[in-house]
């Protein structure tokens, strides 16, 4: 490993730095509308973003090659070493300098960037290459991590593990892996970055937040595995919008965290905005705001599921509007069936400290609006107790306070509208064709449910 904070180099590998960070810096200037290097590649005086504060450009250095390619067919590759060569490099945007570089994994890289934005805040910019981790960096406060097109993070493989759940085209053991990105501190953003998690399965995911207020993941691309993709917990001011997320393990965007079971996992959050964001192939949910309040879950589309295409369990004070779900196909589903979109009380997803209060229950919250097709549920209100004989629970624990209108249900095989429990609810103005059966309301678990000006085809 090399740290260089005076702008030193050698021959044609210092040529190809400069150029590199003359390329990409002065095209950001060129969009602030300022300029950030001279002809010559030095820093300008006063060039930096204005309001940005530090400014740190990760890149590589030479030899570095887009192509996920070894011999193995499908772009994999194993293990925490760099490979190929790589040099990744550090550039310092207000100096104008070179300031670190390792020819290790890019964690090493990014890692000196975020430990190094000051508390007043700043901005690591992720250059137009493959980046390739050996584990998680971790991001603080005010820190703002964005790519360009063509910035890629890959995961490397850190052992296997065995799924409690191998759908039927797994095998156990499985490939586990390491999170890429990890967020600490308040005030914080991630964009514009596919991440690939290379095949890992378990343990991982592409962002984790923990413990942050006021949390930004935008534009972001995940593919190839992660146990869950997008994950937030503990978090107020959390906004996950506009990405897309193809083919994770577990969860799409979760407020659950991997490993299942750690302290991180099914904590509470609040103030959350998940929108525009496109979720597809999923074994259990697409998009899981559990132990969620004053949410909102807005415009998204979430495609080929196995369990609740989106689900609150549980959730309280928000709204799911203006979704679009369709095409789930069950993988071990719960009592009443799974939905495109579900309210719920699960015993099994609630903390010792939440278990037994009004925060164990889903309650205020309204679906409106909402196109589902093709899912054997289309809107589901239920209770899964951890005893599935434990009756009580059903009428004990049930959703209630909740507003499912304006929705329009096709082709669901078993239930267009199902509320196998609930108090206090409204069913109304929402359109189903081709269902099972239309609406379907259990009289001995439910109470005080009000329908009106439903149709039915």
């Amino acid at each position: 490993m090399q740290t260089n904070t005076n702008g030193a180099g050698t021959g044609s590998q210092q040529s190809d730095w400069q150029a590199s960070r003359r390329s990409v810096l002065s095209s950001i200037g060129a969009a602030a509308g300022i300029g950030l290097f001279s002809e010559r590649g030095q820093a300008q005086t006063g060039a930096g973003l204005p309001g940005a504060g530090a400014l740190y450009f990760v890149t590589t250095g030479v030899g570095q090659s887009n192509e996920n390619s070894n011999g193995n067919g499908n772009g994999n590759q194993s293990g925490n070493g760099n490979s190929n060569g790589t040099d990744y490099l550090v550039l310092d945007g207000d100096r104008g300098s070179v300031a670190f570089t390792t020819g290790g994994t890019a964690d090493e890289a990014f890692q000196y960037a975020f430990d190094n934005v000051p508390d007043s805040g700043g901005v690591v910019i992720a250059g137009a290459d493959t980046f390739r981790f050996g584990g998680p960096a971790t991001m603080g406060d005010n820190t703002a991590l964005t790519g360009q097109q063509g910035t890629r993070f890959v995961a490397a493989q850190t052992g296997t593990g065995e799924d409690p759940a191998p759908s039927e085209s797994q095998s156990n053991p499985l490939p586990a892996g390491h999170d890429i990105i990890r967020v600490r501190g308040d005030s914080a953003a991630v964009t514009d970055i596919e991440f690939d998690a290379n095949g890992t399965q378990l343990d991982n995911q592409a962002v984790q937040a923990d413990e942050c207020d006021g949390v930004y993941i935008a534009h972001n691309r995940t593919v190839n595995g992660f146990q869950m993709a997008l994950s937030f917990t503990r978090c107020t001011g959390v906004t996950v919008e506009h990405n897309e997320i193809v083919n994770p393990n577990w969860y799409g965007i979760t407020s659950r965290a991997a490993p299942t079971g750690s302290d991180r996992d099914l904590r509470q959050s609040s103030d959350v905005v998940i929108a525009g964001n496109r979720v597809v192939g999923v074994k259990f949910n697409n998009i899981a705001p559990y132990n969620v309040s004053n949410f909102a879950v807005v415009g998204n589309i979430a495609v080929d599921g196995g369990h609740s295409l989106i689900a609150c369990s549980p959730a309280q004070r928000g709204t799911i509007v203006g979704n679009v779900c369709r095409d789930l196909t069950e993988f071990a589903p719960d009592p009443g069936g799974e939905a495109g979109i579900e309210i719920e009380y699960k015993e099994t997803h609630l903390r010792e400290e939440v278990a037994g209060t009004t925060e164990a229950r889903s309650s205020d919250i309204t679906i409106s609006g909402n196109q589902v097709d093709s899912c054997p549920v289309g809107i589901l209100a239920r209770t899964v107790p951890a005893d599935a004989e434990d009756t009580n629970a059903r009428t004990e624990e049930r959703p209630y306070s909740f507003t499912i209108t304006g929705n329009t249900v096709s082709d669901a095989s078993a239930a267009g509208i199902r509320l196998r429990s609930g108090d206090a609810g409204v069913v109304a103005t929402n359109t189903v064709r081709n269902a099972g059966t239309a609406i379907d309301i259990d009289a001995e678990y439910t109470a005080g449910i009000e329908q009106g000006l439903n149709v039915t085809r």
